[in-house]
């Protein structure tokens, strides 16, 4: 029997960074198979949508992302539709009895079963099971970074242990899984060797990094191997835990030349009651002592965080104390959510619901808030001289660059808009702040 013909694979990627990465290891696979990626589903035999399925508007955005593919599939030549990530883990029975016209279904953690997908010797439901033992991929595994080659990002660990009662992320992605520090750190030689400057640290808990692993790591080790990697400039963290931010970990934030000064804590919220609902393990003084340390380092670490607001037991009081502590200022960037009730969470079992609507409002005056305080400190940034980090030409017009100072991790932080000079992607050059807003910089090269 002869081998299946090349395939023609069109993508889509939703979600986190974390799925990023898992979407840029399957088209690791396309490539490593012989296979050809295409841009647009028309073109493409196979049709891959890498799923979200963390809350509510993430499923329906996976749903209709899948039924929109499901209908080119039907109108034209794609003769396969793949549904693979949280989605599919979440629901694996449920889609494959409600979505007859997907053909095959892969888990969060079976990146790697597309090759038997393409090679078509997979079955309809390939959903691994989620354990300790679960796939967690690594330097050697292919992978295919998209987008601007000197910025990427890093998984260094999968899954989760903590027991927040909100969250869904422990069924969807397993227990915790850290990779070594070896991996970590050849992956990162192999990304700077391609063009990378800018490695972006992501796992559901940073800070208890290797605490799993048979002999136990934690995040200042691997950050320590990860500064030795020779043309890498920027290593930026994401989601810090706030009980597992050590002193020794803010000391190297702020001195280590090659560590971002740049931490991404998602503290949820500030009410102690709120908080213990939530099950996150900590009160409103263990976060404003969290607050307190970060300020007192020199040089400045930015602070990026996430509020939830709307949950069960969130009084006007509590929501009153979270909004008081946002507009102290100490948050440079804040994303805001409402809470989604979620099957199979503890949360979703709570009495004393806040209404939708009025958890909206309440996202949407913290945003507001937020918003007049970045056009404050933005604003004080005039005349400042800064390093940016140049990421190619700007989406405004392509007689303009644009790029981010050490503060801003892509694509959530805003910009800097430079209105003169040249420089391509990966080039760090100095600037001066001429211009501001709520959400983005414009400065000059010509200091």
């Amino acid at each position: 029997m002869s081998a299946p013909a090349p395939k023609k694979v069109y993508f889509v990627s939703l979600g986190c960074p974390k799925n990023q990465v898992d979407t840029e290891v399957m088209l690791g696979v396309v490539r490593d198979q012989g296979h050809t990626l295409v841009d647009s589903p028309e073109d493409a035999d196979t049709l891959v949508v890498n799923t979200c399925g963390f809350i509510e508007e993430a499923k329906k955005e996976s749903i209709d992302t899948i039924l929109e593919l499901a209908q080119v599939k039907a109108q034209g030549e794609a003769k396969r539709l793949v549904v693979a990530g949280c989605l599919s883990q979440r629901y694996p029975k449920e889609l494959a009895d409600e979505l007859p016209e997907v053909d095959n279904f892969l888990g969060s953690a079976d990146q790697l079963g597309l090759a038997q997908v393409l090679a078509e010797q997979a079955p309809r439901m390939a959903v691994s099971p989620l354990g300790r033992r679960a796939y967690l991929y690594d330097h050697t595994t292919p992978r295919q970074v998209t987008g601007r080659r000197h910025s990427a990002y890093v998984k260094i660990a999968e899954g989760c242990d903590r027991p927040c009662a909100f969250c869904i992320i422990p069924k969807l992605r397993g227990p915790q899984r850290s990779r070594t520090i070896d991996s970590i750190v050849r992956e990162a030689e192999q990304l700077a060797e391609n063009g990378t400057r800018e490695i972006c640290l992501v796992a559901q808990d940073l800070t208890t990094y290797g605490t799993d692993l048979e002999d136990p790591r934690n995040i200042e080790q691997l950050l320590a191997g990860l500064c030795g990697v020779k043309d890498l400039r920027w290593i930026r963290l994401h989601y810090a835990f706030p009980t597992t931010v050590r002193d020794e970990l803010l000391t190297m934030i702020a001195g280590e030349p090659k560590i971002a000064t740049y931490l991404d804590v998602p503290l949820q919220h500030v009410d102690t009651d709120v908080l213990k609902k939530m099950r996150r393990g900590y009160t409103e003084k263990v976060v404003r002592n969290l607050v307190e340390k970060l300020r007192a380092q020199s040089p400045y670490i930015w602070l990026r965080t996430t509020m939830l607001v709307g949950h069960p037991g969130e009084t006007e009081a509590a929501f009153q104390r979270l909004y008081q502590f946002v507009e102290e200022g100490a948050i440079d960037h804040l994303g805001v959510f409402p809470w989604s009730r979620e099957d199979g969470t503890p949360s979703a079992l709570l009495p004393t619901r806040v209404s939708p609507e009025l958890a909206e409002e309440r996202r949407l005056a913290l945003m507001e808030l937020q918003e007049e305080i970045r056009q404050e400190r933005h604003e004080e940034m005039i005349d400042e001289v800064i390093e940016v980090m140049i990421d190619g030409e700007s989406d405004e017009s392509e007689f303009l660059l644009e790029g981010r100072h050490e503060g801003q991790a892509p694509g959530i932080d805003g910009k800097i808009v430079l209105t003169d000079g040249t420089g391509k992607p990966g080039d760090f050059l100095k600037a001066r702040v001429t211009q501001a807003d709520a959400n983005d910089l414009v400065a000059t090269l010509a200091l």
